[in-house]
């Protein structure tokens, strides 16, 4: 496993360090956008830290999760790590100064070879200083998948995370401890693996099912309620809207609404931002905001309320300009 993590692509992550170091200066905001030039960053995940007002982006490139001001200036923000990965979703736990990190081996599950499954790690970073204090690896726990791909993170009250494996249909736990387990098996009946996810206050997570086409279409698609006392109670919440296309990211905002970004069905990049609504404690919801955005793949809030969307080039990996963008119903 160690010497087919080393395999990443090191040249890749090493050429975006640097540019990272050189290049900030060359970023600029336009009202509601923050344009981020000259780094082949390829962000997937984005957390807002209200400690300094900044974001925080991910980087399917093995680059260092990057720290993104409101005027536009970014630096790298992470280090201490043995080897580079691929990084999707993004957690703050503002409680215990954490920052969690769902890490993958990006070059494996990308080089269409059935031998190399990949590997799913967590890592724990310090808020503050961005220094690894934890690293985890998750795929140890099912060695009979298929592929490993750590996609997005939620913690609960009591600081449990919770990792969703998109390729390899499950859900991980890892205690405040570090030591992790097999939570959650993809029981929905619904074709695909669990993305996105997030952790509601009446103690149980909402995760998001999807399976996408050659296309970059969602294929198939669900939302699902997993207890955490019981997660082998767990129901699918009944969506009936059109406009519902299943969510890559999602939030649960503090009036416990959902927000995410979902496809339409039409195209890979036709994204949209929706607003679901339940009546029923997630037996069941309704979408009650919608609205076009450009090429997405999750959402972030500030402690007001406002959306703001990591936008993805998905024809182009190695693109050196990413925006982060405003939304607003």
């Amino acid at each position: 496993m160690k010497k087919q993590l080393i395999q990443i692509s090191l040249i890749t992550a090493l050429s975006v360090v640097t540019s990272l170091a050189k290049d900030n200066t060359q970023t600029i905001k336009h009202s509601n956008t923050i344009t981020i030039e000259g780094i082949a960053l390829n962000p997937e995940g984005i957390e807002y830290d209200s400690n300094d007002q900044t974001f925080l982006l991910s980087s399917l490139n093995a680059a260092p999760i990057t720290k993104v001001s409101m005027d536009g200036t970014y630096k790298p923000f992470t280090s201490g790590e043995k080897f580079p990965l691929s990084t999707a979703g993004l957690q703050i736990d503002p409680k215990r100064n954490r920052l969690l990190v769902a890490g993958f081996n990006g070059t494996e599950i990308m080089d269409k070879d059935p031998k190399t499954k990949g590997a799913s790690f967590l890592r724990v970073y310090n808020l503050k200083t961005g220094v690894l204090e934890k690293e985890i690896n998750l795929s140890s726990l099912a060695p009979e998948a298929n592929a490993y791909f750590a996609n997005d993170i939620a913690v609960d009250s009591a600081g449990n995370a919770y990792i969703t494996d998109w390729y390899a249909g499950l859900i991980y736990k890892v205690d405040l401890e570090g030591k992790p387990s097999i939570f959650w098996k993809n029981s929905s009946g619904i074709a695909g693996g669990p993305n996105g996810i997030d952790f509601h206050q009446d103690d149980y997570l909402l995760v998001s099912i999807i399976k996408v086409n050659d296309k970059g279409i969602y294929e198939k698609h669900g939302l699902v309620k997993v207890p955490l006392a019981n997660p082998n109670a767990s129901s699918n919440v009944a969506i009936t809207d059109v406009a519902f296309g299943g969510f890559d990211g999602m939030v649960i905002t503090p009036k416990g609404k959902v927000i995410g970004v979902t496809n339409n069905r039409k195209t890979g990049g036709g994204n949209t931002l929706i607003e679901l609504t339940s009546k029923d404690n997630w037996k069941s919801a309704q979408v009650t905001q919608v609205k076009a955005i450009t090429p997405s793949t999750t959402v972030a809030l500030t402690p007001e309320g406002e959306s703001y969307v990591i936008n993805q080039d998905f024809s182009d990996n190695f693109k050196k300009k990413w925006t982060v963008e405003h939304i607003v119903f």
